[in-house]
């Protein structure tokens, strides 16, 4: 409840749709998009800095909150055609950004099973090597090298498994969450 006041003073608490806002003030609809984007308006890029903000923000509002985007306009330069195409613009990016999220969890899987199986295998080559239990010591240094690559292809599972697939997983779940967002726009008061 604690940390739920604090967040109250931090985000505003639409109390008719029960979900945290959001706030972005803009000039005009262009503020949203990368300038540098010749794409048309509805496949533009999102402006690097408001991305940045909106990551942020939803990381900082727990997951069992839900969140609403509220856009701010000066009143005269309102308008409802420029504000429903910048809302099929935001889904559309939010939707390629989970789909290039998608490919790269499904890469670090694929990743992760060549590498425990690697790993395996090596360890397994290392067990029925002759040189396991030779005196010979340059049959013992290519047993222990087979080893020590057996192990570094299973820490490198491990790690790929529990750091870089839970950071791509939260970033994931984060684009969810916007793309879910409902989008508002309002006259600057």
């Amino acid at each position: 409840m604690k940390t739920d006041l604090l967040l109250g003073e931090i985000y505003t608490f639409d109390k008719a749709t029960n979900r945290y806002m959001i706030e972005v003030a803009l000039n005009q609809y262009m503020d949203i998009f990368n300038e540098w984007d010749p794409a048309p308006f509805k496949r533009k890029d999102l402006d690097s800095d408001l991305e940045l903000y909106l990551e942020k923000s939803s990381e900082e509002i727990p997951l069992r909150h839900p969140i609403e985007l509220f856009f701010v306009l000066p009143s005269k330069n309102r308008n409802q055609t420029l504000e429903n195409d910048a809302r099929d613009a935001l889904n559309s990016y939010f939707s390629f950004k989970i789909y290039l999220l998608k490919k790269g969890l499904k890469k670090i899987n694929i990743l992760i099973l060549r590498y425990v199986c690697l790993g395996f295998l090596l360890l397994w080559i290392g067990t029925i090597t002759p040189g396991y239990n030779s005196d010979i010591s340059w049959a013992t240094v290519i047993t222990e090298g087979i080893f020590i690559g057996g192990w570094v292809f299973l820490w490198e599972a491990v790690s790929l498994f529990f750091f870089s697939k839970r950071e791509l997983y939260q970033r994931y779940q984060i684009y969810i969450r916007l793309l879910n967002a409902p989008i508002f726009f309002r006259d600057a008061n």
